[in-house]
């Protein structure tokens, strides 16, 4: 079977003839050891999006600068009922982008993402993914990437913690209005990815129970998922959701879902909930591991004792990945993956 083949066959909840490894695309360094990995088995999954915007009436500007010798952007989103603004810095060490300033920052903010989304048009564009496909081959997989859920959108990308926990406590009504316009927005994003040619859709939605309480997921995350999973699994289209956090607390809300696949899902050491937990708790479900970051610079006999803990706690080798969705010490990837892939076989 190829790379490509093995993924699907697993992603699907079956058993191919290995338990696939694979690590997003652009995680791989570019260094000598990663193609023997390749060859050995490591498998490349990428992302791409089905889906181009169009906005009316909105104008974004952006300017990029130099301060105490750290890249920052700043941006500026102008509509007829206001402006919002955001601040964004990259990480020293991998350059992950990361958000120091938020376009929303109060309640006032709400009616200009608002509108926003009343003059957002979304649009099928299918031309990126099927280049994407067709560069990976059988090495791989692809995902058709659409928004996070709604409520995560505003958590992470648009309001941060404290504006967004301000929203749902303290203007339930107003954050319930603005959460609605964002939905109609993900609505024709999920409707455009079922009509893609992509396999697997990707919910890169990062829902933690370290913020979300069980009663929000219900109400925001839930009727999210009612939908995509839905709409999805009707055009044969499988779902595969980022749950990296702590995921214990949720365990009966995931259940509750039509999610196929619980992606990234990291277990002890570095998060509570255990692998044979998850299975018994989402017997229905693909998983989908993050392999804990923390045990990467551990001697190579640790990570192969970790890594054969997780096959055993898996039970059932239907439906079980290992991977890694995280940044990490490009020194450290020949070590770690090669015990991983040891520990496997």
């Amino acid at each position: 079977m190829t790379h490509r083949d093995t993924l699907m066959t697993v992603l699907r909840g079956d058993k191919a003839d290995r338990i696939p490894f694979t690590i997003y695309k652009w995680l791989i360094p570019d260094v000598p050891a990663a193609e023997g990995l390749r060859q050995k088995g490591l498998t490349p999954i990428d992302a791409a999006p089905v889906f181009s915007v169009e906005r009316t009436d909105v104008s974004w500007e952006q300017e990029e600068v130099i301060r105490d010798g750290k890249r920052l952007i700043y941006s500026r989103i102008g509509t007829p009922v206001g402006e919002v603004t955001e601040v964004a810095g990259f990480d020293s060490v991998y350059g992950s982008r990361w958000i120091q300033e938020h376009y929303i920052k109060s309640v006032d903010d709400y009616k200009v993402w608002q509108y926003l989304c009343d003059q957002t048009t979304v649009k099928p564009s299918f031309d990126q993914f099927l280049e994407a496909d067709r560069s990976m081959g059988d090495d791989g997989i692809v995902l058709a990437w659409i928004d996070p859920i709604p409520v995560q959108a505003l958590l992470v990308e648009q309001m941060g913690t404290e504006s967004w926990s301000e929203g749902v406590m303290a203007y339930p009504d107003e954050f319930q209005s603005l959460h609605e316009s964002l939905m109609r927005v993900y609505k024709l994003q999920v409707d455009i990815a079922a009509d893609s040619p992509a396999k697997v859709v990707w919910l890169p939605d990062n829902v933690t129970g370290s913020i979300m309480s069980p009663k929000r997921f219900d109400m925001y995350c839930k009727p999210a998922y009612d939908y995509a999973c839905r709409v999805l699994r009707e055009a044969g289209k499988l779902t595969f959701a980022h749950y990296d956090g702590q995921n214990h607390t949720l365990r009966d809300n995931i259940a509750a879902t039509g999610i196929d696949i619980i992606e990234a899902f990291t277990p002890p050491p570095m998060e509570r909930m255990t692998v044979a937990e998850a299975r018994a708790a989402w017997p229905d479900k693909v998983l989908s591991l993050n392999f804990p970051g923390n045990l990467f610079r551990e001697p190579a006999d640790v990570i192969r004792k970790w890594t054969r803990e997780y096959i055993e706690q898996a039970g059932d080798p239907n439906g079980f990945i290992i991977g890694c969705t995280e940044d990490f010490h490009i020194p450290d990837f020949e070590h770690a993956f090669t015990a991983i892939m040891d520990g496997m076989v």
